[in-house]
This record gives structure tokens, sequence and C-alpha cells, in this order.
């Protein structure tokens, strides 16, 4: 008798799952991820690469290419984005192509 409770037909499961979306439609979205310091390098890294413009604009490219990669970015500063920028310029990974760095 146990065998045949432990069978449900694929269709009968996919009804009772669209059912349960109907019943429960409130149900919370699941978060989006805050991005994490090695997320934030690898976005500024890709946006050194492909950004053309000014660099009042940089961080909202940064941003634009973090919230495509589906993290949550309302936490993310203009001036963790920046110091991020000026880290990876003094560390010689990127050069400076926006020229906002002046001195050593």
């Amino acid at each position: 008798m146990s065998d045949e409770l432990d069978y449900v037909p694929e269709d009968v499961l996919e009804e009772v799952l669209e059912a349960e979306k109907t019943i429960y439609p409130r149900q919370r979205a699941k978060m989006k991820p805050y991005p994490s310091a090695r997320d934030v390098v690898e976005a500024v890294v890709e946006a050194v690469r492909s950004f053309s413009g000014h660099p009042d604009e940089f961080p909202d490219y940064v941003l634009e290419i973090l919230h495509e990669r589906g993290f949550d970015v309302r936490h993310v500063t203009m001036k963790r984005i920046w110091r991020t920028y000026e880290n990876l310029v003094r560390k010689g990974v990127i050069s400076d192509r926006l020229g906002v760095l002046y001195g050593d």
C-alpha cells in the first residue's frame, strides 16, 4: 500500500504546484544578495573596460552592472566604488582611464 502513495504522476504534481501559487500569491519574493567586495571589484574592472563618458557617471555605470548581475545595490555607495577604483589603480590592476587620480 505504501508503494501506491509514493508515486505521484507528473501532471498531477504540476497541477498542485500551480494551484498553490494561486492560493498563496503573496509569498515574499526571495531577496537579492548584496554584492561582496570581490563582486564590486569585478564590476569596476568590467566598467573600466567598457565605460565611455564623464567620470561623474562612472559609479552609476558600476551600479548598473551589479544590478544586471542580480545584486541588491541599495547599500553600495559611490565612496565604495571610487575607493575600489583608486585601490585597483594604485595596485596596477587597472590604469587610470578616467583620469581622476593625481600624484603618486
